[in-house]
């Protein structure tokens, strides 16, 4: 049964592109590539050809010295583009290991407990804020309380936990406990497939509750707490209020809503109203771009981190699209993980990054931002 399982999930990777093969993942080497950052960042190359320039006034007309002039800022520009960028140091704090297999998502509740959707097993890991492992609740069927391949799960003010039971085409609600409360059914109207739901995120301010349709690619709007749907944003498509398989949410401090637009490359922004107003990211495999994005969460600032389990990286964005920084470790080099996933920061800016293939969660403190430089 279990085989059958983690069948059933690797069916579900592949198709929405998590897994990656050794050959491919020398492609993320281009990502190390920055943008520019101006011409405070002059490199030794740079300094000499100015004052090769410099030499050269006194005995050239002035159409060549413009030419030397423009050649060197040219220079100065496309140099500072590849050798500088910034990092957003992590310090690794511990490492959740218990028996996982191929977990999918995070979420940090009441008193910073961690918990942790571990789909194929069928259950949801509870752990302290210092990594201590305490409970695990749920099962494999179609009762109360139990799960058929769970993947996302998100909790609310009150420390209340909201599961996506995919496989049962449900959401279930449990205490800070792990008691079951309630359920609701996902519903997908006639003539699409059924229901697919792989996440979720709660509104406490408006009172909605967000459900990521994946099959149907769209976004379910319920009311809370009595679970009524109201609308339905998105349809399958490449545009503007379109989305291809979108998987994990998050919400922005604004109440703006952030799906993962996976096979589009990107993270739509959506306002709480229903329209998409901007996105984030774009396809390729450098700064700013993104290959098979899955995990997105907010910090307090508003910025937006993305996880992209291609390159195995992630990145911060403005909450209205440029890209900021990619995360490091506190040497300043890019961080790689193994296929990460889900991922969420908590109040005291830790950093949450499941790492499926890893069958682990890692906690990280985040730092300030620093330029690195590739002298």
């Amino acid at each position: 049964m279990v085989s059958h399982l983690r069948s059933s999930l690797y069916t579900w990777i592949i198709h929405t592109g998590v897994i990656v093969n050794s050959a491919k993942q020398s492609h993320a080497g281009l990502l190390r590539r920055p943008a520019p950052t101006g011409l405070l960042a002059m490199t030794k190359s740079t300094f000499l050809l100015f004052k090769l320039f410099l030499r050269r006034t006194t005995s050239y007309n002035l159409t060549v010295t413009v030419f030397l002039l423009v050649a060197v800022l040219t220079t100065t520009l496309l140099r500072t583009s590849v050798s500088a960028f910034q990092i957003t140091p992590l310090r690794l704090l511990f490492r959740l290991e218990q028996g996982f297999l191929q977990p999918s998502d995070v979420a940090v509740g009441k008193d910073h407990h961690i918990y942790v959707v571990d789909g194929v097993n069928n259950r949801v890991a509870v752990f302290d804020g210092q990594g201590g492992y305490k409970f695990s609740f749920g099962n494999k069927g179609s009762g109360e309380g139990q799960f058929n391949a769970p993947l996302g799960i998100a909790t609310d003010r009150e420390g209340n936990i909201y599961v996506a039971d995919t496989g049962n085409r449900r959401v279930q609600i449990f205490s800070p406990g792990g008691q079951f409360r309630s359920l609701f059914r996902v519903e997908s109207p006639a003539g699409e497939s059924p229901s697919d739901p792989v996440d979720l995120a709660v509104d406490d301010e408006r009172k909605r509750l967000y459900v990521v349709d994946n099959d149907n690619h769209s976004i379910l709007v319920y009311s809370s707490p009595d679970f009524k749907l109201l609308e339905r944003w998105g349809s399958e498509g490449e545009g503007m209020q379109r989305l291809r398989n979108p998987f994990l949410i998050a919400l922005a401090r604004d109440t703006s809503v952030l799906v993962v637009d996976v096979l589009n490359t990107r993270v739509q922004v959506w306002s709480p109203l229903g329209e998409a107003v901007t996105s984030i990211g774009q396809y390729g495999v450098d700064l700013g771009q993104l290959y098979r994005p899955k995990g997105v969460c907010v910090d307090r600032n508003n910025t937006v981190f993305v996880s992209d389990s291609y390159l195995g990286v992630i990145q911060t964005f403005n909450r209205y699209g440029p890209f900021k920084t990619v995360l490091g470790d506190e040497e300043g080099k890019v961080m790689r993980w193994k296929t990460p996933v889900g991922i969420t920061i908590d109040d005291r800016e830790r950093l949450c990054v499941v790492e499926m293939l890893e069958n682990r969660v890692s906690v990280y403190q985040i730092g300030e931002a620093t330029m690195r430089s590739k002298e």
